[in-house]
């Protein structure tokens, strides 16, 4: 929000720097090109609108794509414990698992925001592929069970992998380029002219500033998929932690002998 407040200060400051000073220097009267200076406005404005709108669909479509990974991901940890849930020396491996998923909340989300990931869930998942390795069923159910399990780490290692991408993505910086540019043009050329400014013309300078203000912020909060209002949470982290509790009440850990 810190670049929100810069923004909006920064053209608020220009605005009254550049009326104050047509108040005093301009001209009156609109006869100095002031047609075509305001098709190159109107030109400008067009193009500022149309990097806007493009922006904002690749913006909405890297939270989608967002969401639905992390899904995927959770999804592949709800069928990896119900494939160790039956295995009776599989209760390590289900609380890892369930040590995974909770800091995947805890130390992933705080730090996918700057597009990073904490090293310690890795570690957790690698830890759980080689117990799940180790097991030694004692029947073929069991055996099966265990190739299941291996595949759904694999499912949830490519999940991951996916997610730190997604964490790593961001509006390309050609897009607020060509909108700093476009808005800043939109908003300067009419004052080129050099007339004085009247009720109606402040009236459509804070407009026009508005509109550039507003679209730049939007883009700056929502440009990555895991910040701003409508960034991924690890809703669906959560949510698999119950269906856990759920697959244990129908097939309770075995407590360790002794």
């Amino acid at each position: 929000m810190g670049w929100i407040s810069v923004l909006v200060v920064v053209a608020v400051a220009i605005t009254l720097i550049a009326l104050l000073v047509l108040r005093r220097r301009g001209h009156a009267g609109e006869d100095n090109g002031s047609a075509s200076i305001d098709f190159a406005a109107n030109l400008s404005l067009a193009i500022y609108l149309l990097v806007l709108a493009y922006a904002v669909v690749l913006c909405r479509d890297a939270i989608s794509t967002s969401q639905t990974d992390v899904q995927a991901e959770t999804e592949a940890l709800s069928e990896l414990y119900w494939s160790v849930a039956p295995i009776p020396e599989a209760g390590p491996i289900r609380s890892q698992i369930r040590e995974y998923s909770a800091k995947s909340v805890s130390l992933d989300w705080p730090l996918m925001a700057h597009g990073e990931m904490s090293p310690v869930p890795t570690k957790l998942l690698e830890n759980m592929r080689a117990e799940v390795l180790r097991l030694k069923p004692a029947d073929d159910a069991g055996k099966v069970l265990q190739q299941d399990a291996i595949s759904h780490i694999s499912d949830v290692f490519h999940s991951r992998a996916v997610r730190s991408d997604d964490a790593n993505t961001g509006l390309e910086s050609i897009f607020v380029i060509s909108m700093l540019v476009s808005g800043l043009l939109v908003v300067v050329l009419p004052w080129t002219v050099g007339t004085r400014p009247t009720g109606a013309s402040i009236i459509g300078d804070m407009v026009r500033v508005g509109v550039v203000v507003v679209g730049v912020g939007f883009i700056m909060v929502t440009g990555h998929p895991f910040t701003g209002p409508g960034a991924v949470g690890p809703d669906d982290f959560v949510a698999v932690q119950q269906q856990y509790d759920q697959i244990d009440a129908q097939f309770p850990p075995k407590l360790p002998a002794g």
